[in-house]
Order: structure tokens, then C-alpha cells, then sequence
């Protein structure tokens, strides 16, 4: 699950205009679609709330011939974020906790790699981002893990901090997960029905799930897309969705265009709803109020939010992204309006969309932000590829390993992730993650020296390189993962034979 897209600013300039141009806003959106490469995507605008122009662009399946439309269920990813926030928010509401209450009081297993820390930990530290761990540390014990939530908190407070506590901004999924804890352990309901029972029932989200497995009985769901490894020059193709269960609170939520809107028009009318408060005021100015400045004036972690200021307007927003999906959806409380553009894929039209409606809206209408993300999109991808080549052209040929398939076979462990196996498949070593053998499972082919190839299991990630360790003896003590990706650390593993 990655970041928010603080690289790309709301385009917001010029002179108000009354009266949007929607027909051309629909020709912009086809073109960025097509432009993208974009498999399908559905927007939203929410005013004086109420959704007052949606439509779905492309397909559920680039396999299949049926369309996104506004009713398509979408993995929310990190627009969880806010819905998790909203429910520590509603305990608030009943004084069943405190913002400000140490994390400890309401789970007393909780615990980081600095004792004064682990102690003045509070419930708010946990919503926006500044607990000392850089930007996603500890995703790896999540994706695709058998693992407990609390199994997966226990083992990340081994992980060394980067940062001094509430110093500097390190964009945290595992503490969403250890929120959606507290609201466990707090009200006696599990996550899920919690977000069901108090959010989705009562602002009418009818279409709106917890549970991937729930899929299986709706229509009109989109699916995510994938380039196999990432490489830009092989086709997209639909994966299944994948359960993640150990990450609820950090993402969870599958939802609409059309159920979003209900859940926007509350926060854009300041958490109430028909008049009443779904929130009280208190709590939603906690929420949506900066507590760690990331860039530039009025710009920075809310709980749950993040918060971007331009043209006068304060504008509430969080983006999300996971395995072949990237979502976003922006909120202008003083203007009563709210912007949702959900992808099925792995561009980054949701944002150039985002932007060209806010700039409708509050800008003069002229902004091309297609244009701008194109370029960098076109940037990324040259670099990348340059990236890909170095590594091709920095392999020795000719060299054989110094360790047979049988030398390698074992048992490692890395202090913090946990158990790997290697195994001997007629000659060919196996390597497989004990707790997350549907994604990380695959056999190694020689690279160069002592580094092997990994074909893992995992449809998003591109293959990965094993590189071998050896005491004075030449006996294999360990392994180190060579595997490039923004959103998980390999680089941090360093598995030790047991």
C-alpha cells in the first residue's frame, strides 16, 4: 500500500468559475484514460453534498467487455486510512478513550524499539505519520501474511526507528493497523464490523465491503491490473484480489464512486449528516487539523488525512494504491465539494483527474495536469529502464556458483520478518517465506558468482536476486534480498541459517 502522491500538488489558480464545463471535463477524462493506458477508472464530483456528475471510463477486466459505471466496486486501499481514524473519532465521541491516551492503556502488548517511546506512544501518534519509522517500514510483515495483526506488531517493534519520535514524516501502515487494534479493544467489535456497523450502515453505503471474500457474490466489480514484474513493456493483465487481511485499518475498504460520495458530503459538511453530527465538531477539527508539516504552507498529516491549502481553500485528501489499483479522492470543506477518481490499474491519471476538476472548480478551468504527469510518468519509466539495463550489463558470464543446490537447502531467519526455507528440487533450490508462501514462493536460477535469480510467486513484484553468505569455511550462513520496489523493503532482510 503506498504513500499519498505529495509529489503531485493540487493545481489550483486563476478566477472562480460558476458554471464548470462538464462536456469538455468528460472528453478530458476519456483522453487521459486513453493516454494512461488507464484499464478503467470512475469519477466522481460531490456538491452541497450531493453527487452531481459521475460516469465510469473503460473496463471492470481488460479481458472482459464490462465497463466501469459509478456503482463498480473498487479496493479502497489507503482511503481506509480515514475511515479507520473516523472510528477512533466516534469512541471519542462516546468518551470511551482520548486522542491523547498512551497507546498502552487500551493495548498493554503494544510496544517500539525505545522504552520511552513504547510508553508516551499516544493514540494520535498513530494516525499521522510520525512515529520514527521511515515510509513503510514493516509493509513486508503485512503483504500477504498468515500472520495476526498482533503477531505483526509484535515482530515490527524489532525494527530499529530512523527518526527521532514526532521529528520527521515516515508514512506508516503498520500503525493504522495497530489503530484498527485499539478500536478492537476498545469497543469489543472486530474492525471490520466496526467500519460496517458505524460507518457504512448508517451514511447508507450499501455497495461498500470489508471482506474481499464478498466479491464473489456482487456484480460490477473492478479487478486489479498488472504489468508481470512491473515491466512497462508487458501487457496489463486482471489479477484476483488478494485478502490482506493482516493489514485491516491500514486499507480494507472496497467501495464505490456512488457510496464514497455519501461518505465525502459528511466531511465535507464538517461530520454532519441531514443536519446532525455523525461526528462532533471537536473530533472532526482533530481529524482534518495538521499534527506533522510535510511541504509548503498548510500542507501536512492529519489523522487520517492529509491536508493541502491553495487558493485560500483547505482541502482534506488521501490517495491509495496497492497491486494493481490507484485510487484518490480530495475534499474542499469551504466549498462544499468533494473530487473521487478510483483506477483499476497502475497509473497515475486519478491524479491528473483530481487535479483537473479542482482546477475546474476553483481554478480558472485551464490547468493541464495530464500533461505535467504524462512527462514524469515517461521520466520514471526511462529511468527505470536504465535501472533494468545496468543490471543486465553488470552480470559476469561464465562463473558458477560456489554452493551446490544441497549446500544451500535450510532453514534462515531474519530477526524481524521470521522464517525462510530453501529447499532442493532435483538440483534446483526452492526459496519460499514460511508465512506468506502464495506470494513468496519460487524456485532460483544462477545469476552470477553466488547470487541467484528469484522467480517468486508474487504477479506485481519483479523477480528478485538472492546473494549468499558464507563463515571462513565456506559453509552458507545467510542470504540478502536484492529486490527493487518503492513499497517494500527488502533491502532491510538479512536472513540468518537457523
Amino acid at each position: 500500500m503506498r504513500a499519498p502522491a505529495l509529489l503531485f500538488p493540487v493545481l489550483l489558480a486563476g478566477t472562480l468559475l460558476a458554471q464548470p464545463d462538464l462536456d469538455s471535463l468528460d472528453a478530458y477524462i476519456a483522453r487521459s484514460v486513453r493516454a494512461f493506458d488507464q484499464p478503467g477508472i470512475a469519477v466522481g464530483i460531490v456538491k452541497d453534498g450531493a453527487l452531481v456528475w459521475s460516469k465510469g471510463y473503460g473496463k471492470l477486466d481488460l479481458a472482459k467487455p464490462d465497463p466501469v459505471t459509478p456503482n463498480s466496486v473498487f479496493y479502497c486501499a489507503s482511503l481506509s486510512k480515514a475511515f479507520t481514524a473516523c472510528a477512533i473519532g466516534l469512541l471519542v465521541d462516546e468518551g470511551r478513550l482520548s486522542f491523547d491516551d498512551p497507546v498502552r492503556k487500551h493495548l498493554p502488548w503494544f510496544s517500539t524499539p525505545d522504552p520511552y517511546v513504547t510508553e508516551h506512544f499516544l493514540v494520535r501518534d498513530l494516525l499521522c505519520h510520525r512515529s520514527g519509522w521511515i515510509t513503510f517500514d514493516g509493509d513486508l510483515l503485512w503483504y500477504g501474511t498468515d500472520l495476526s495483526q498482533r503477531a505483526i506488531l509484535e515482530r515490527h517493534a524489532q525494527e530499529p526507528f530512523t527518526y527521532g519520535f514526532r521529528e520527521k514524516y515516515g508514512y506508516s501502515n503498520l500503525m493504522f493497523i495497530a489503530a484498527a487494534q485499539v478500536v478492537e479493544a476498545v469497543s469489543g467489535m472486530t474492525w471490520d464490523a466496526f467500519i460496517t456497523t458505524r460507518i457504512f450502515r448508517p451514511l447508507g453505503m450499501d455497495r461498500s465491503r470489508v471482506e474481499a471474500a464478498d466479491l464473489a457474490a456482487m456484480i460490477d466489480v473492478a479487478l486489479p491490473h498488472v504489468r508481470k514484474g512491473q515491466d512497462p513493456n508487458v501487457p496489463q493483465k486482471s489479477m484476483p484480489y488478494q485478502a490482506l487481511k493482516g493489514a485491516d485499518g491500514a486499507c480494507g475498504v472496497l467501495s464505490t464512486v456512488t457510496d464514497l460520495a455519501k461518505w465525502d458530503a459528511m466531511w465535507m459538511n464538517e461530520g454532519r449528516v441531514d443536519g446532525k453530527p455523525f461526528i462532533s465538531e471537536g473530533t472532526f477539527n482533530t481529524l482534518t487539523s495538521i499534527n506533522l508539516a510535510t511541504r509548503g504552507q498548510g500542507a501536512g498529516a492529519a489523522l487520517g488525512w492529509f491536508v493541502e491549502e491553495d487558493h485560500g481553500e483547505k482541502i482534506i485528501t488521501h490517495s491509495g494504491g496497492m497491486p494493481g489499483f490507484i485510487l484518490n479522492h480530495a475534499v474542499v470543506p469551504g466549498k462544499d465539494l468533494a473530487v473521487i477518481a478510483l483506477g483499476n490499474g497502475e497509473s497515475y491519471s486519478v491524479f491528473a483527474i483530481t487535479d483537473k476538476i479542482l482546477d475546474l472548480y476553483l481554478g480558472d478551468g485551464a490547468a493541464d495536469p495530464a500533461a505535467g504527469m504524462l512527462q514524469y510518468t515517461a521520466a520514471a519509466r526511462a529511468k527505470d529502464a536504465e535501472r533494468r539495463n545496468a543490471r543486465l550489463n553488470a552480470r559476469i558470464k561464465g562463473t558458477k556458483p560456489t554452493a551446490t543446490a544441497s549446500a544451500l537447502k535450510g532453514t534462515y531467519i531474519d530477526k524481524v520478518y521470521g522464517e525462510a526455507v530453501i529447499d532442493d528440487a532435483n538440483g534446483t533450490p526452492t526459496l519460499s517465506f514460511t508465512h506468506a508462501k502464495d506470494l513468496f514462493s519460487g524456485p532460483l536460477a544462477h545469476w552470477h558468482y553466488d547470487t541467484w535469480t528469484w522467480a517468486h510467486s508474487d504477479p506485481f513484484l519483479e523477480a528478485g536476486h538472492i546473494t549468499f553468505e558464507f563463515d571462513t569455511d565456506h559453509k552458507v550462513t545467510g542470504f540478502r534480498i536484492d529486490l527493487n520496489s518503492p513499497d517494500f523493503h527488502f533491502h532491510k532482510l538479512h536472513f540468518q541459517r537457523h
